[in-house]
């Protein structure tokens, strides 16, 4: 009979970094969305609303990131992508170098999750 640590291995520090950096990556959309909601023109007013919205699902997946199963990790990996692809857009509307250095924490949480710590944690 498994004792109750056996049946729930103890989650790698790396899961951790990457549940803070996506947390971080949530606050930062979340306030950008928030600080740039002024702007006139309808297409900037929509990108802000579309930030705000994926900041709140990102605050969801980090915390299904303690399930050790696939599909958080995927969830993860594809909030990742849309984050870069998101923080591309708002470098193209408000031309603006510090949105484009917001890439860098979804770079970071895709190297992170890669590693062979992780993908043993979602296996």
């Amino acid at each position: 009979m498994e004792t109750q640590h056996e049946a729930h291995p103890r989650k790698p520090r790396v899961v951790t970094f990457v549940q803070i950096l996506i947390y971080l990556a949530a606050i930062l959309n979340v306030f950008n969305g928030i600080y740039s909601f002024g702007s006139a023109e309808m297409i900037k007013k929509v990108l802000c609303i579309v930030m705000i919205v994926f900041g709140i699902v990102a605050v969801y997946v980090a915390s299904r990131l303690n399930i050790p199963a696939a599909s958080p990790l995927n969830a993860a990996f594809v909030l990742s992508g849309i984050l870069i692809v998101l923080r591309i857009v708002e470098f193209a509307v408000w031309h603006s170098i510090g949105f484009l250095l917001g890439v860098i924490l979804p770079i970071i949480v895709i190297w992170r999750l890669n590693s062979p710590e992780a993908k043993a944690w979602f296996r």
